[in-house]
């Protein structure tokens, strides 16, 4: 249900309630716990985010994307921080229960209701998109957690090969493949990652049984089966003439992977939250844009963020059977009391920092980067982990770069650091800022995102007994930074995690054990230059007058030297504290906030929160009585 009402009874701000760890919204002095001199802290308070597609609704996701954008990508970077509490809904009955079940269908898989934070396993660098630690998930042996910076990036790459594919063997353009197109198709899909690139190879599009059976796609891909009129026929696993007439697939882009037949977890950054946060958290989300498919056939239409969903095999448990008059589901899977834990308008935020999460980069100069991509390729490792590939610009088949910005981060040599500067992808268009949906090339991308055999060395034995060998390539962009290495974190150096290479992959191992010396310390070296780093103190030219000021002021107050804060690209941008003597009498430098209500824009109507129970007033019945779980009990 989308809440796109615009006109409501604006009310004041009650005084903050009590703060959590991580949420720190005041000034050092107040007498307040919660505090932080860093800066670093999240600093507004947990508030619903109300959906809305029409970007005049004053604090409505809509408004936030078109005439706020970088205040919408912070909230949505603290939403994917955040600790969420008791009170929050965080975690169901029990904590860490096992839950979910493996492919034999009775062990269970994981260990659920064990998180209160995405931050509690994506924390290197901490909040940041990054990732690092290992936990049990599928095996004992664990599961190394990916980061996630340029997430929008390899959920941009992912949609663009399924369009390139349908573009293909799609022969009406109705999103799905007949009998007839199958027939049709080549026995390759082949994909061009950038202009006169060597193809991918995506498998067989053809039906096993030419008129009937399933495709040979490679294990990346999940495949549903449609009806004669494309619709989604639940529990179908192949064509078979009579209820299936067609299928249709999404890149499960996100995931080690499960094994063969079973792809591996999330096809965007939209599930990428909501399923954790239930998977971890307990915290379901109410999501019809997720569920948005007029037609059923399994594809929603795109979010705000422009990125198509896929409800045929990725549904959020509270579907919002019972609808408050207000606009909010009155579900509750978990039966906790806790209603709309997470928001559509929640996940709307989540999704537009995931969308423009910045990008890894290469610590060396342009020579060292070529020379590495030629020692890489000399051993065969670029035939898999594809160097660079290219985002289309929009036409009618490519929904070209949806981002508003992209960080461009080098290494300056003479100063012996990385460096950012702020390229605008963007503009304005009247009131708003609508992304200008252009080419974009990747540079240094490092995968083929297909899944490959990689043989015994990289087996694992699940709880259940179930051995799998197939995973993803992982890009190599912050491998340098990405400690442990391999998909269960069992590799503690770059070396060991080479030489475990085998299956598909065994000719460039043996390649890399019959180099020299001089050319595996290149790669090495290569590799540990593919680094992260700490987005918010990147040293970065963030107004393009191509100097990265020693003093940077911002709304009257001087922040040191200019670094990619987006708090100072609000529209109110935020004010710091500054200068302040601490309880030792020393002088420090407050990054603490002076007017968060105001640049945070929680006095922006959709925002408002009078009792500050999390439920803004637009939804809560009781505006001025806190009620933790539905805005009235």
């Amino acid at each position: 249900m989308r809440f796109d009402r615009t006109v409501f009874l604006l009310a004041l701000l009650a005084g903050s309630a009590s703060a959590q760890y991580a949420e720190r919204p005041d000034p050092l002095g107040t007498g307040s716990p919660a505090v932080d001199a860093s800066g670093r802290s999240i600093k507004n308070r947990r508030v619903r985010a109300i959906h809305t597609e029409d970007p005049a609704a004053r604090g409505g996701t809509a408004y936030l994307f078109r005439r706020d954008p970088f205040l919408a990508y912070q909230l949505g970077r603290n939403l994917n921080f955040r600790e969420f509490r008791e009170r929050d809904g965080v975690f169901d009955a029990r904590v860490s229960p096992l839950g979910g079940p493996m492919p034999d269908g009775v062990t269970a898989k994981i260990t659920a209701n064990n998180q209160t934070s995405c931050s509690g396993c994506h924390n290197l660098p901490q909040g940041n998109p990054g990732g690092g630690p290992n936990f049990h998930k599928d095996s004992g042996f664990g599961r190394n957690t990916p980061h996630y910076y340029g997430a929008g990036v390899v959920e941009m790459l992912a949609l663009q090969v399924r369009a390139a594919m349908l573009a293909r063997i799609d022969g009406d353009g109705n999103g799905w493949i007949s009998v007839a197109e199958a027939g049709a198709a080549p026995s390759r899909l082949l994909v061009e990652p950038a202009p006169g690139a060597t193809p991918i190879d995506y498998g067989d599009p053809r039906l096993s049984g030419g008129s009937t059976g399933a495709p040979a796609l490679n294990n990346i891909f999940r495949v549903w089966y449609v009806d004669a009129q494309g619709r989604h026929v639940p529990g179908a696993t192949r064509v078979d003439g009579r209820a299936t007439h067609g299928y249709s697939f999404a890149m499960i882009v996100w995931g080690w992977g499960q094994g063969a037949g079973r792809a591996a977890l999330n096809p965007t950054n939209r599930v990428f939250l909501w399923d954790p946060f239930e998977a971890h958290g307990g915290l379901e989300s109410f999501d019809p844009t997720t569920l948005d498919d007029p037609d059923g056939d399994g594809v929603s239409e795109p979010s705000l963020a422009g990125a198509i969903q896929f409800p045929a095999t990725h549904r959020p448990r509270d579907a919002g059977a019972q609808l408050d008059p207000l606009g909010f589901s009155r579900d509750d899977p978990d039966g906790d009391g806790h209603l709309n834990e997470i928001s559509e308008g929640d996940l709307d935020l989540g999704e537009w920092f995931m969308l423009n999460a910045p990008r890894p980069a290469f610590a060396g100069t342009p020579a060292d980067h070529a020379a590495g991509v030629a020692a890489l390729d000399s051993l065969g490792c670029t035939a898999c982990h594809v160097p660079g590939w290219r985002i289309r610009a929009r036409d009618d088949t490519h929904a070209g770069d949806r981002r508003f910005f992209d960080l461009d981060v080098r290494w300056n040599e003479a100063a012996g650091r990385l460096e950012g500067r702020l390229e605008h992808l963007a503009s304005q268009r009247g009131p708003f800022v609508l992304p200008d949906r252009g080419a974009f090339d990747v540079e240094g991308f490092f995968s083929d995102l297909r899944h490959h055999d990689m043989g015994p060395d990289f087996a694992e034995v699940d709880f259940g007994g179930t051995v799998n060998t197939i995973w993803r390539t992982p890009p190599l962009w912050g491998v340098g930074s990405s400690f442990p290495w391999g998909h269960d974190g069992r590799s503690l150096t770059l070396e060991h995690a080479i030489q475990r290479h085998g299956g598909e992959a065994r000719a460039s191992r043996d390649a890399w054990q019959r180099a020299d010396a001089a050319t595996r310390g290149q790669v090495l070296d290569f590799l540990r230059r593919l680094v992260l780093y700490d987005v918010e103190t990147l040293p970065t030219d963030l107004d393009g007058d191509g100097v990265i000021a020693s003093d940077f002021v911002v709304a009257g107050r001087s922040t040191g030297e200019e670094r990619f804060n987006p708090e100072w690209l609000f529209r109110v941008p935020l004010e710091i504290q500054g200068r302040h003597v601490n309880f030792e009498g020393v002088t420090i430098r407050s990054f603490a906030g002076r007017n968060v209500p105001r640049a945070y824009g929680e006095l922006l109507t959709l925002r408002v929160d009078s009792d500050g129970d999390g439920w803004p007033d637009a939804w809560d019945a009781a505006p001025h009585q806190a009620g933790f779980r539905d805005g009235v009990r």
